[in-house]
């Protein structure tokens, strides 16, 4: 048997999330079905960095699964790629040792959250970005953020349907920055609970249009309660960037400080 890693891209509103669910079109369910036509046997089940909410895209998720005779590997990046029509692609693969877990092998990863704030909607990005009419300052909610970096309980930021063995998790860096009418909130961290990420935004935009107090953050962290929390933000604003498995660089750690 071999053990191949993967890199996918996908357009996360084509799917009901990542995990297979019964009657429901997943990123994993159509995945496996592409992968046991260009291999030509059954494959799955196969395994993933994080698994992404319903509506939540990835630039640059890891997948991995076995084959006992896969095809050339560059047949299987375009043959999958070409069965997925548009709604998904693999950008590389690659053979890798049997041990190896795209999710528990993982160091630090990046979700990027994307808000479109002017007046007039978005037209052309609406399935990526979340739409925001009043303005926001950007530099404002980055300095309100900066509370999170570090190793915290994040229960205030959890849903409640949030499998996680612990709600401790360590943010390295986060950022909130504008080009332009685009806002970018960047996270890395070691790891994240059930929609942390949607949750932490959707606070952020509540406190920048005045619906929470403006020194709100470090006392919901504090809480640990997600009621006193801002709304979700919804999924198709956010984005898995990348996954790392190298040590986490000295300058994030650095931030923990």
């Amino acid at each position: 048997m071999k053990h191949i890693k993967l890199i996918v891209e996908y357009d996360g509103s084509c799917f009901h999330g990542w995990q297979k669910q019964p009657n429901l079109k997943t990123v994993q369910s159509e995945l496996e079905k592409a992968l046991s036509v260009v291999c030509r046997e059954e494959i799955g089940p196969l395994h993933a960095a994080g698994r992404t909410d319903s509506g939540v895209h990835a630039r640059g998720q890891v997948v991995t699964f076995r084959s006992s005779n896969p095809p050339e590997l560059l047949k299987i990046v375009n043959g999958v790629s070409h069965l997925m029509k548009g709604e998904l692609a693999v950008i590389s693969a690659e053979f890798i040792p049997e041990r190896f877990h795209p999710g528990h092998d993982s160091t630090h990863k990046q979700y990027t959250y994307r808000i479109m704030n002017r007046p007039s909607p978005a037209i052309l990005e609406s399935r990526y970005v979340w739409h925001m009419h009043r303005p926001l300052d950007a530099a404002f909610l980055h300095d309100i953020a900066q509370c999170l970096v570090g190793t915290h309980d994040f229960s205030g930021f959890r849903d409640s349907e949030c499998c996680a063995k612990t709600p401790v998790k360590s943010i390295y860096s986060i950022s909130v920055e504008r080009t332009g009418d685009l806002i970018e909130i960047k996270v890395i961290g070691s790891g994240f609970l059930k929609q942390m990420v949607r949750n932490i935004v959707g606070t952020l935009v509540d406190i920048g249009r005045g619906h929470l107090a403006r020194d709100a953050m470090p006392k919901i962290l504090a809480s640990k309660n997600r009621r006193l929390a801002g709304v979700t933000a919804p999924p198709h604003g956010l984005c898995m960037e990348w996954v790392s498995y190298e040590p986490i660089p000295e300058q994030l750690l650095a931030r923990m400080d």
